[in-house]
């Protein structure tokens, strides 16, 4: 029974490794096969079952005599930007790595956003606690306990209400 299953999974195997293979000119004039059909408004040409060409590799613009060194890099960037389309597995590794990385920085988004919304919560009970008057205790560095005084609530109240303009607004 295992050697029937095995039997058939080996006759199926071409034909779910079956792809259309497309071959079309692009504006610069040059051939292009991709098995991603080419945009509608261009002629194209399927391939499937024809042998297909492999393709040469580019070399970069030699430079020639009297010309700058800016023309010569604009061509040889040109000769780079026109290689072949990317493959499925290379286009879809390059979605899954941008989605991952829009969700990052996403995630790195919300974060801040809450700590500020956090920092702003906390700048305004302050605030507020000044504002409301009475004694202010705070704790010293020998742990002690101080009373704050007039001049002090006043100048730490100039710098809660600062506080709250910066992680408010």
């Amino acid at each position: 029974m295992k050697l029937r299953i095995l039997l058939l999974c080996i006759v199926m195997l071409p034909v779910l490794a079956h792809a259309e293979i497309y071959k079309w000119k692009d504006k610069d004039g040059r051939v292009r096969y991709s098995d991603v059909p080419p945009p509608s408004n261009i002629k194209q040409e399927s391939l499937y079952g024809k042998k297909i060409p492999k393709p040469t590799n580019q070399q970069p613009l030699a430079p020639v005599e009297g010309e700058t060194g800016n023309a010569i890099e604009k061509a040889n960037e040109k000769a780079s930007a026109d290689k072949a389309p990317l493959s499925k597995e290379e286009a879809t590794t390059k979605r899954a790595k941008d989605a991952e990385q829009e969700k990052l920085e996403n995630e790195a988004k919300q974060a801040e956003l809450e700590a500020k919304e956090q920092n702003c919560k906390s700048a305004r009970a302050n605030l507020q606690a000044y504002k409301q008057g009475g004694r202010i205790v705070k704790v010293n560095e020998q742990g002690e306990r101080e009373y704050l005084s007039d001049a002090d609530i006043g100048k730490a109240r100039v710098e809660a209400e600062g506080e709250v303009e910066k992680f408010c607004n």
